[in-house]
Parts: C-alpha cells; sequence; structure tokens
C-alpha cells in the first residue's frame, strides 16, 4: 500500500502553513524515504518555502531517511516526533543534524506535540 496520502497530508499542512513556508525559504533539500520492510521510495522537496511530493528514488538527495512502514506513517502523519524512532535505532538518517533537527520543527509546527 503507497504512503503517498500520507505525504500528501504532511505537504499539504506544510504549505498552508504561514510559519513554516517563512522558515523554509532558505532550505532547499531533497530527502528520500525508505521504507524497511518493502523498500518503496519516496521524495519530498523543499524550495524557497514550499515542499513537493512523489514516489521512487533521487539520485541527488540531501538527507536519506529509512524506517519501517509504521514509523515512517507514524512520523509523517504526526502520531510521534522524528527524534523518538531517531533515538532508539528505528530511524535511520543519513544527512546532517542540522536537517534532522529541522525536519523535527516541522513536524512540531504542523502536528504540535
Amino acid at each position: 500500500m503507497t504512503m503517498l496520502p500520507i505525504f500528501e497530508d504532511f505537504v499539504r499542512a506544510c504549505n498552508e502553513n504561514p510559519r513554516l513556508r517563512q522558515m523554509n525559504r532558505d532550505w532547499n533539500r531533497t530527502i528520500v524515504i525508505r521504507t524497511s520492510d518493502n523498500g518503496r521510495c519516496y521524495w519530498l522537496q523543499s524550495e524557497n518555502g514550499l515542499i513537493q511530493h512523489g514516489e521512487g528514488d533521487r539520485d541527488n538527495a540531501d538527507m536519506r531517511i529509512e524506517g519501517s512502514d509504521k514509523v515512517i506513517r507514524e512520523v509523517f502523519s504526526g502520531a510521534i516526533s522524528p527524534t523518538e524512532p531517531y533515538n532508539a535505532g528505528d530511524l535511520l538518517v543519513k544527512g546532517s543534524q542540522d536537517d534532522l533537527v529541522r525536519l523535527d520543527i516541522i513536524t512540531l509546527l504542523i502536528w504540535g506535540e
């Protein structure tokens, strides 16, 4: 089952939040998200304050995130903060610590505590 609806909701919430759009206006990143249990890949691209999403891999990713289908769904639907599974080793992140913190802030701003 595809996770595109979850990413669609995530992207919509980001793009409809003026505070986030302002905060991300200079955060131009491509993030690839891979589910470890079924190998599906999705991408998010932040450019000039707007975020887009899609399915598949991207060669030029600034950040790569991997976790189980369940963990990825929970993080991007707002059920949990990305910091929790990251600290537990259930969410693997290849990229800068600053980008991980930014992703945590984004989820906090759209989903709350």
